[in-house]
């Protein structure tokens, strides 16, 4: 027998203690989780058996405890509602497996309490388990499971999660293991037991835990897992793996005999583990790892690990991410999920924005400061409305791309023009103070609204009750505009705005002038109709709504005015007016009566158009 201990140095030890400390603070419910499993390469098995020490903190008497056994929901035949939703979807079942004869399923032997066996049902990925008697509030029960997961090998589309939902099994040799074993169901207090069943869309809830694991794998395979990697020890054939884990919703891990490891440590004295098969992720990983403690708080738990898998890639664990691809993209996403699900957990099924576009704007954040993208790289940048509001349950979205345009795109969108609401300085603080007030938690909108108007200052339901609950658009348009010299030499521009549509948001107007330079103003967007006055030492050469995209906009073709550079007639011509989009502009224009010229609409998206209009004015 061969024994290593791994290099837990002081540091990391000390790092362990500390969050050992908090291990048993503030829990909903107080779950401890022992887990004892052994991977069977041959058969492609795991066998385990769970001891569940649970702590009742419902406020009630409970009569049954509900779990969920998530391999089900793969089963052949079994019709499950992830099986029904893929139909829908136009895919066969059958298609997620790589051979006709493979399949998967948790199969459940035993469970016990006290030496005596309890009945058990299962429904789909639900499992209900029977009391021999009542738990009442604050009292603890302790259950042995005996349980028995079979892994598919996925057909090689699988590769990335999104693709069939499939997180879990194995492909050349390399196995990730995710949703392995018996996990306790959310009791939430208003709701009670949180049911929900494994979808094709949709992702996890869970309450935070702690884990005691032990995996048993083939002595050369290279395991990499959610928390602390305490020991490995070689028993002949055998490498036995123990783990710590605490305050996590999930344990996931990763095994196979081609890893290559890399670790290093990073600004928080956390530790990165990088396990490639190829990819080179050390880097961007640890940048990332880096940037996420700056701007939003220290890494929560002592080691991330970053896996390079061959099944269920682009996917986020606490502590530990699955990658599939290896683009910067995948990785700085998948690791911004350590903070906004990993740490600060939610329910994905009911509030999938709290982690996916939390986790998509600390991704597009990452790439505009580190890597000085351009604004135009932010997945809202050029806005759709998909239709369905971003607090849609994540199964009622009638496909992945209608759930991707809500959740992502346009969620990761209400995170940034939020940010232009409140200020940048004031958003970097309501984002930290979240992080800081919900870690080891699960949040909700109303918690994440609350902090957000606490650090504001400001009362913003209206903003998400506009831009979460509802589809509803606006449309800007600067059909009017008009200058005059001042007694003083300066220059008064004044630009009529309007806002169609029921969405209602502050948005900046900038003008911009022939010397080069810029003004702007800030509208509160609350009225329909607005007059904007400019004071500057040059002539306008053109207005333009919202350069930086901050607001969610469809239609950007009204969003520039520009003023013709008629350099000599500037001399006789007081105070041209020009005029654009022909009818509404006669209806505002009315009233008006010198020089009154048709403007021309640039239909200008963005910067670069008003500054060619700049230069060549300047030309001019």
């Amino acid at each position: 027998m061969r024994t290593r201990n791994l290099s837990v140095g002081v540091g990391l030890w000390l790092l362990v203690l500390v969050w050992w400390s908090f291990a048993l603070w503030a829990l909903p419910n107080e779950i401890e989780y022992t887990i004892s499993a052994q991977l069977d390469i041959a058969q492609n098995i795991i066998t385990g058996t769970e001891t569940v020490r649970f702590t009742n903190r419902t406020g009630t008497e409970l009569k049954e405890l509900y779990f969920h056994v998530v391999p089900n929901a793969f089963k052949r035949g079994a019709n499950t509602k992830y099986q029904q939703e893929l139909q829908r979807a136009g895919i066969f079942p059958t298609l997620i497996y790589a051979s006709p004869d493979d399949d998967a399923f948790m199969e459940i032997k035993s469970i016990t309490a006290n030496g005596q066996a309890l009945s058990f049902t299962i429904d789909d990925t639900l499992m209900r388990v029977a009391l021999p008697k009542p738990l009442a509030d604050g009292e603890t029960l302790e259950l042995q499971i005996e349980f028995l997961n079979d892994l598919m090998q996925p057909t090689p589309g699988a590769l990335w999660a999104a693709s069939f939902a499939v997180r879990s099994g194995h492909r050349n040799g390399t196995y990730t293991v995710t949703l392995w074993y018996p996990k306790v169901v959310v009791y939430d207090a208003d709701e009670g037991w949180n049911l929900d069943k494994y979808s094709f869309l949709g992702e996890f809830y869970g309450d935070f835990a702690n884990y005691d694991v032990t995996l048993a794998v083939p002595a050369n395979f290279v395991v990499g897992c959610t928390g602390v990697i305490l020991s490995e020890t070689v028993q002949g054939a055998q490498k036995i793996v123990k783990a710590i884990a605490e305050r996590v919703h999930d344990f996931a891990w990763v095994a196979g005999p081609f890893y290559r490891v890399e670790e290093t440590t990073l600004s928080n004295g956390s530790q990165l583990r990088v396990l490639s098969l190829g990819f080179n992720m050390t880097a961007t990983a640890a940048d990332a790892m880096n940037f996420f403690n700056e701007r939003f708080g220290p890494y929560a738990y002592p080691v991330v690990t970053v896996a390079q898998v061959t099944v269920g890639g682009g996917m986020e664990y606490p502590g530990i991410v699955m990658i599939a691809g290896g683009s910067v993209t995948e990785i700085v996403h998948e690791l911004a999920h350590q903070w906004w699900y990993a740490a600060v957990g939610n329910d994905e099924m009911d509030e999938a924005w709290l982690d996916e576009a939390f986790a998509t704007f600390s991704e597009e954040l990452y790439d505009i400061e580190r890597r000085q993208a351009p604004l135009s790289s932010r997945s809202s940048y050029n806005f759709r409305e998909s239709g369905i509001p971003v607090l849609t349950r994540a199964d009622q979205f009638p496909s992945l791309r209608s759930y991707a345009q809500a959740v992502y795109t346009k969620g990761s969108g209400v995170l940034w023009m939020l940010r232009w609401v409140v200020g940048a300085e004031n958003f970097d603080r309501l984002m930290r103070e979240y992080y800081a007030r919900f870690t080891y938690k699960n949040a909700t909108t109303q918690d994440f609204i609350a902090v957000a108007e606490e650090v504001s200052a400001q009362e913003l339901d209206w903003f998400f009750d506009i831009w979460l609950r509802t589809v509803k658009t606006l449309d800007f348009s600067l059909p009017v505009g008009s200058w005059r010299r001042l007694e003083d030499g300066q220059i008064e521009t004044r630009v009529t705005i309007v806002r169609q549509g029921e969405a209602i948001a502050p948005v900046k107007v900038v003008l911009y002038l022939r010397d080069g330079s810029v003004v702007e103003a800030r509208w509160d967007g609350q009225q329909t109709v607005s007059e904007l006055t400019f004071k500057s030492t040059s002539a306008p050469v053109q207005a333009e709504v919202d350069p930086d995209h901050d607001v969610l906009e469809q239609n950007r073709t009204n969003n520039t005015l520009t003023f013709p550079a008629y350099a000599m007639l500037d001399l006789v011509l007081d105070n041209p007016v020009y005029c654009g989009y022909a009818r509404l502009a006669r209806e505002l224009c009315a009233g008006r009566k010198q020089n009154i010229w048709l403007a021309t609409s640039s239909g200008s998206t963005g910067t670069r158009s008003s500054r060619s209009v700049i230069a060549g004015a300047a030309a001019r």
